[in-house]
């Protein structure tokens, strides 16, 4: 029977991609444009799947096969991570969903991003040993049992099921226990990311007896990873319901070694979370012939809504994809709009988020007048730039530096036109490196994207909610119903990688594979650092383009070559309503994959 059903999967994938180099032609909005793509767009009809691993697209792809929707694929991809790529994301991780109910013909947003633990003390925070590995992107800094915020990933993917799925936790977990069991091959991204994430496992014993090898080595290409006692745990789960994670004797288990271990999850923080799992309304604007949904605060989507709308103002085809003066235009937009996020957002429940004024006509208009003035002054002081401005910058270690983000973005439709995208982190690479008790569960690190610094937005402060960029993602509806879904992780440049993607689809008549391939740049703009001074760029910009964008002042670090993952691993699909096709991508410099049926 398993070789039966690995057949027919197989075959599916074998169609989609044959179907992919046959229609690849669709419509216009499909047509080919990046001549230098590594990958064909995969296609359905009856649903699609795009992750950041192929057996985590296939997991879900299952569930639709055997007549589940699109809620309860998503939810069997988001699990399956927790094998397939468990230095990004897993059960006690945290994550945003934006969901287009077909039924209700309403777009939805769901919040599960963490909390911070009631217990919390900063001053504890100061005593930690500091691991500056650029995971911690200008925050705490730290690893271990007083780094992770309390999780939220189990109770979005629950609720989410209990009120749009078909299916039973059972059901959707079923694909993730047999990886986490009988283990998953590596690949060479994997290695890599091991690699570059070793120093945060290796100290806490309990993940390190899972996440490396008994010599106390990395798992490599050719190797296969289990969790056995995640295993087990997510066994139980599936059998007594997520009330044994989060009220039960797992949720226990776990705060009791948080306590031996000097952290700061208590069980009261965990039987807190599924009331504090809500739907909420997205927040929106209109751009072209768009309408654009994104989560609201403290997710800081609003960021690419800011961008969408100043860069609404130009005429992009006329200054061609990837010019100078796009790229250029583009740029400012994000630099500018980054500004804000720093300064504004944060959790509702604690900062006034002024969102209505950052999408405001009026102050978009005065956006863009800043983005045509620091064009111009650019270009007239050209001249006056020092020679130290005009080469590339470069990273310190720069090849591990490449591995240091733990995000994921993940995408599904359905048949019945049920559209629904996740981003979801552990915040860096295995989180906090920290496993709590003989669960196998990893814990995330998103306490170490908040700063201690007082009276800031995303102050870290018992009780609140992080403020994330992960809550970057969006939905382009055109008469009532989606027709582009797309999200990336990339810490900071989630902000400024899904813009990217989309105006190359809704703008350049990318087909969503071309789109998600083509070059991409990002500032670097962790926190602490904004305004940024530099821009990561990958070198297919042309070199005529990126030396006239150094003389126009911009400091380029192209260090990382032709592609880079630091600019992004997007997933993206689109929905054709004439023909009916889906066309799903994935992001080459991950291990994305699209698989439709």
């Amino acid at each position: 029977m398993k070789i039966k059903k690995r057949s027919v999967c197989g075959k599916i994938l074998f169609s989609a991609l044959a179907a992919a180099l046959v229609l690849g032609n669709i419509e216009d909005s499909m047509a080919q444009a990046a001549k230098n793509n590594l990958r064909p767009a995969s296609l359905g009809k009856l649903g699609m799947v795009t992750s950041a691993n192929p057996l985590a697209s296939l997991a879900g792809q299952k569930i639709l096969i055997k007549g589940g929707n699109a809620i309860d694929a998503i939810v069997a991809t988001a699990a399956s991570l927790n094998a397939v790529e468990p230095y990004m994301s897993g059960t006690a991780g945290v994550g945003y969903m934006l969901f287009y109910s077909a039924k209700e013909k309403k777009v939805r947003s769901l919040v599960f991003g963490g909390w911070v633990p009631t217990n919390f003390d900063a001053k504890a925070m100061k005593t930690d040993a500091k691991l500056a590995d650029g995971a911690g992107h200008g925050g705490m800094e730290t690893i271990g049992p007083r780094t992770p915020a309390v999780p939220g990933n189990l109770a979005g993917w629950n609720r989410a099921l209990k009120d749009y799925g078909t299916m039973s936790l059972s059901q959707v977990f079923e694909t993730t226990i047999e990886y986490l069991e009988n283990g998953v091959p590596i690949t060479e991204f994997d290695q890599a990311m091991w690699e570059g994430t070793l120093d945060r496992v290796s100290p806490h014993p309990e993940a390190a007896a899972i996440f490396l090898k008994p010599d106390k080595s990395v798992y490599k290409i050719g190797d296969f990873f289990t969790n056995k006692p995640l295993a087990k745990t997510m066994r139980r789960i599936a059998k007594e319901g997520i009330d044994v994670f989060y009220k039960g004797e797992i949720a226990q288990e776990m705060a009791a070694a948080f306590k031996r271990d000097g952290g700061f999850i208590s069980v009261e923080d965990l039987a807190s979370v599924q009331d504090k799992v809500q739907w909420v309304d997205p927040i929106s604007v209109k751009y072209r012939d768009y309408t654009v949904y994104n989560n609201p605060p403290p997710g800081m989507g609003i960021q690419q809504l800011q961008v969408l709308k100043i860069m609404e103002g130009f005429d992009l085809k006329k200054m061609g994809h990837n010019s100078t003066e796009y790229l250029a235009h583009l740029m400012e937009a994000i630099y500018l709009s980054r500004i804000d996020t720093d300064k504004y957002v944060g959790d509702p429940k604690f900062v006034n988020v002024p969102v209505i004024m950052l999408l405001s006509d009026t102050y978009i208009t005065s956006q863009r007048a800043k983005v045509v003035a620091n064009i111009k002054n650019r270009k007239a002081n050209m001249k006056k730039q020092s020679m130290l401005e005009k080469v590339p910058g470069h990273f310190e270690n720069s090849i591990p530096d490449q591995y240091k983000y733990a995000t994921t973005s993940l995408s599904a439709v359905d048949q019945w036109g049920n559209a629904v995208v996740i981003i979801q982190t552990h915040g860096g690479g295995f989180g906090s490196g920290y496993v709590a008790g003989k669960t196998g569960v990893v814990f995330n690190s998103a306490l170490d994207w908040m700063t201690l610094v007082p009276g800031q937005a995303n102050t870290v402060a018992p009780g609140k909610a992080v403020g994330w960029c992960i809550g970057g993602m969006m939905q382009f509806h055109k008469n009532g119903k989606p027709e582009l879904i797309v999200g990336s992780p990339g810490s900071f440049g989630i902000l400024q990688s899904v813009p990217q993607v989309a105006m190359n689809v809704v703008d350049f008549g990318m087909n969503i594979q071309d789109a998600i391939s083509a070059p991409r740049f990002r500032w670097k703009d962790e926190l602490g650092s904004v305004p940024a001074k530099e821009l990561i760029i990958e070198t297919r910009i042309p070199e005529k383009t990126l030396q006239e964008l150094r003389d126009m002042g911009y400091v380029l670090d192209t260090s990382l070559g032709e592609w880079s993952m630091t600019v992004g691993g997007a997933q993206g699909i689109t929905i054709d309503h004439k023909t009916g096709w889906f066309m799903g991508g994935a992001d080459p410099r991950r291990n994305g994959y699209s698989i439709g049926w």
